[in-house]
């Protein structure tokens, strides 16, 4: 296992954006048709070889009475529907998989967030397969990676240095492209959360962080006409400029919403209530952060611009108290030293967004646009005020409730001490308002109460 990183999260000077849907919003619910796969050109049948004469056997399986046959591809739901008209109890072969839990170490142990999200249940069903995400970022570095990205597209293109080397000097892209499409299953490192997923590297920014606004409408046309079906933006501008629209930037986004891609973007490091540009732009896709309790993190920017929040962790605590910060955790090279790394921001928050409308895509629940953003807002669990409020948006992005089309329930929370810490969340005496997670434990001197505030396990040190 490598040495485990510790790294704040980065501020670029092209800050993290938001978005407010109006009109473009789909009226309606988007249909949840998509079929289990199921074994080409199989059919199963309860009934003994015997009957099934006019077929060739491909398994006979005794103990449960059914016979598997041979069928043309492409016909298996006709000749179901023909053996149930003659009586037979027969169905599509189809295919089933175990929950999944990666074999990559470092998530059972550290990747939090990527379980916030239903990441192994949503497995179960896609892992974003034939999606291609355009991170338009720092760039990605690859060479010399242990872990690495599981596909990046040949079409990979530095705007900034004009070229077709995106090389990320500076680490964030190359973590960020990380959360959503990790090499997972190859017991090294990290999982990422739409593994299935290709990623085209877009250097729109500098290896300092800094980019223009020439040079990211730019990538957005560029990643449109390559074919990106996602494109995520964990950058934008900081909230003291007051802009909420760019002339440069605006023409962009409208060419990537008319040709069907869906735009992600993060709302902000400033925590302030304002949804930066060009997340504030209506057909994007506004990302605000949430901490390890679920709860939105003191950097996150929100308010009426804000869509739905994801993890984007804080490097400054350890409410778990597994000794490494609740940062959001992946592989990247910093100094041209290649290490796993936790991160903090709503740059982070946003690729697991980008990555679930990738899986959404794949499954075929969800195409548009506007069919995207409303699966996402219409099942993310409701962390706040009933409904969409200004704090969380729509709630926290739920993958496997956006696949299936499951609206998402609020967690009860048990808080009988009124501290603002639920049982569910950690807290270990609901009886004492002074004692829950990250609460100050005095350790030395004088002022040993005997009493555990911080719930660390640790009585007074």
């Amino acid at each position: 296992m490598k040495k485990i990183n510790y790294l704040s999260g980065l501020l670029m000077a092209v800050t993290i954006l938001s978005v407010f849907h109006g009109s473009a919003v789909a009226a309606n619910r988007v249909p949840f048709s998509q079929e289990p796969p199921y074994v080409p050109g199989e059919v199963a049948v309860y009934a003994t070889p015997d009957k099934l004469s006019a077929y060739q056997i491909r398994k006979v399986l005794p103990n449960a009475g059914i016979t598997v046959v041979a069928v043309p591809e492409k016909k298996e739901k006709d000749v179901v529907a023909q053996l149930r008209s003659q009586g037979r109890r027969a169905g599509l072969n189809r295919i089933l998989r175990a929950s999944e839990v990666p074999s990559d170490p470092l998530y059972s142990l550290y990747q939090w967030h990527m379980t916030r999200i239903q990441s192994e249940e949503a497995w179960d069903l896609t892992y974003g397969k034939e999606v291609l995400v355009a991170v338009l970022d720092s760039g990605l570095a690859e060479d010399g990676a242990p872990d690495g990205i599981a596909c990046v597209d040949s079409n990979r293109y530095d705007i900034v240095n004009q070229d077709n080397d995106p090389d990320d000097g500076n680490g964030h892209g190359t973590h960020v492209s990380g959360t959503i499409a990790q090499t997972t299953n190859n017991a090294i490192g990290t999982a990422g959360m739409s593994h299935g997923a290709c990623i085209l590297p877009v250097k729109v920014l500098d290896d300092s962080g800094s980019g223009t606004s020439a040079d990211i409408a730019d990538g957005i046309f560029y990643a449109a006409n390559i074919g990106a079906n996602v494109i995520n933006m964990s950058l934008g501008y900081s909230f003291r400029f007051p802009i909420d629209s760019d002339q440069i930037i605006d023409p962009a986004l409208d060419y990537a919403y008319d040709n069907n891609v869906t735009v992600v973007c993060a709302a902000g490091n400033e925590g302030r209530d304002h949804v930066g540009y060009p997340a504030l732009y209506p057909t994007t896709i506004a990302v605000g952060a949430t901490d390890y309790a679920d709860k939105l993190a003191s950097y996150s920017n929100s308010g009426l611009g804000l869509d739905v929040v994801a993890p984007g962790g804080d490097v400054y605590a350890d409410l778990n108290s597994d000794g490494y910060p609740d940062g959001v955790l992946q592989e990247t090279r910093i100094d041209g030293a290649w290490g796993y790394w936790f991160f903090d921001g709503t740059s982070m928050a946003s690729p697991h967004v980008a990555a679930v409308a990738a899986m959404l895509i794949s499954y075929g629940v969800a195409g548009t646009p506007d069919e995207v953003y409303e699966t996402l807002t219409s099942t993310a669990l409701d962390l706040g005020d009933a409904g969409f409020d200004p704090v969380y948006g729509h709630g926290l992005v739920q993958a496997h409730a956006a696949l299936t089309g499951t609206v998402s329930e609020p967690p009860v929370c048990t808080d009988a001490d009124g501290d603002g810490w639920c049982v569910e969340d950690g807290d270990c005496d609901d009886n004492n308002s002074s004692v829950y997670p990250g609460a100050p434990d005095s350790r030395r001197g004088r002022d040993r109460d005997g009493i555990d505030n911080d719930c660390d396990g640790i009585i007074d040190g």
